[in-house]
């Protein structure tokens, strides 16, 4: 893992740590519905932002995925609604584990290119949402609106200089492909391309090819499940398919289907300039993120 999910655990930990010990200090003043909110808001945001962040960490097995966001999730509600009461520890518990179980399919299911982006949104909610506790806690202990939260522009201005500096941290996995990786250009006198297919990705996802010349494209299957790629709405010529899955398409259709660890390859010439969308056509590979873009120049 890089330092900048390290220090993203590690401010999910500490901050739902002084969530709870809050709790557990002012568990007298704290009303049995405030702290079923308490308990029932930690559980569902940390099961949310855990479950996300494991759903990319184990983009292949999503049980293993659902499983730890559910734990993290269910920990946090349950540690925040036992100072409370029975009813807090139901809310907090049954919160973390719904948490848990979205936050790790929407991880699973989001692709390649957006994962960055949807942990940072998520876990500037989870900040916010921790704010919103505090503020909570502080009313019903002190009766009374802090200093800190009178003022909107201050919260506001913590929030944007957290950012900036979060943003200075680098990338939140390593493994993560940037908008570079994802797209691959095609030079005059080099006509074979390579596309990998795994679980739910095509690398790269963005290809140009020049009209006219005859390409060789390969796919190869990264993945622990079977793929395919097909341009939708292509009509090149001189279509030659090499591998045995021809699923009895139509002439000239470019269409490549390959088990885990198989790669099969087609060749083709371009014949018209334009943009065309390639797809892996088995059910929900699509949907879950298995898609591209030909520019054919």
């Amino acid at each position: 893992m890089g330092m900048t999910l390290n220090l993203i655990f590690l401010t999910i930990i500490l901050l739902s740590v002084f969530i709870i010990g809050k709790t557990v200090s002012n568990r007298k003043k704290i009303p049995c519905m405030t702290g079923m909110m308490i308990a029932m808001t930690l559980g569902m945001s940390a099961g949310l932002i855990l479950g996300l962040i494991f759903g990319v960490l184990f983009p292949d097995n999503l049980f293993i995925a659902t499983l730890l966001g559910m734990v993290a999730g269910m920990a946090a509600g349950f540690l925040a609604g036992v100072p409370v009461s029975v009813m807090a520890v139901l809310d907090g518990l049954l919160s973390g584990l719904m948490g848990g179980m979205m936050g790790a399919m929407l991880g699973v299911m989001i692709t390649t290119e957006y994962r960055e982006a949807i942990v940072k949104i998520m876990f500037f909610l989870f900040l916010a949402t921790v704010l919103i506790l505090v503020y909570m806690i502080q009313k019903e202990v002190n009766g009374k609106e802090t200093a800190f939260y009178r003022n909107p522009l201050v919260p506001v201005a913590l929030f944007g200089f957290l950012f900036l500096l979060f943003n200075q941290t680098g990338p939140i996995f390593t493994g993560t492909n940037s908008a570079e990786q994802n797209h691959s250009e095609h030079n005059e006198g080099d006509n074979s391309l390579l596309i990998k297919a795994e679980e739910y990705d095509f690398l790269p996802n963005d290809i140009n090819v020049q009209v006219g010349e005859t390409i060789t494209l390969s796919i190869k299957n990264t993945g622990t499940i079977e793929h395919d790629l097909e341009i939708i709405d292509f009509n090149p010529d001189n279509v030659q398919q090499n591998g045995s899955y021809q699923h009895g398409q139509a002439e000239n259709t470019v269409h490549l289907h390959a088990k885990p660890g198989e790669k099969q390859t087609v060749s083709f010439t371009p014949a018209e300039q334009g943009v065309y969308r390639f797809v892996c056509t088995i059910p929900g590979h699509e949907e879950s993120g298995m898609f591209g873009t030909m520019k054919v120049l």
